[in-house]
């Protein structure tokens, strides 16, 4: 894996017990990588994930049926979009 010289200007810590600092330093070694990469590697993995998962629109079958049949069908346009239309672009009023 290459890694990118970014400037690391922000610090986390973390609180954890003895016994669970030894076995991630134990595990780290073991990869051959500080213990900061081998915790941040994975949580940002996961939190990309999470995010991702959270930007994207999910939608049930029901909830898909129902938006394909509401665009299918456009409703009229109002008195006041069709005022909007008719007044031209904006550098023109």
């Amino acid at each position: 894996m290459v890694a990118l010289a970014l400037k690391k200007d922000a610090r986390l810590d973390l609180k954890t017990t003895a016994q669970n600092k030894e076995l991630l330093a134990q595990a780290a070694m073991l990869r051959g990588v500080d213990m900061t990469t081998f915790i941040m590697m994975p949580a940002l993995k996961a939190a990309r994930e999470v995010v991702e998962l959270n930007e994207k629109v999910q939608l049930d079958r029901q909830e898909q049926h129902a938006l394909f049949a509401a665009l299918s069908k456009p409703s009229k346009p109002t008195d006041g979009l069709k005022e909007l239309l008719s007044a031209g672009t904006f550098s023109e009023r």
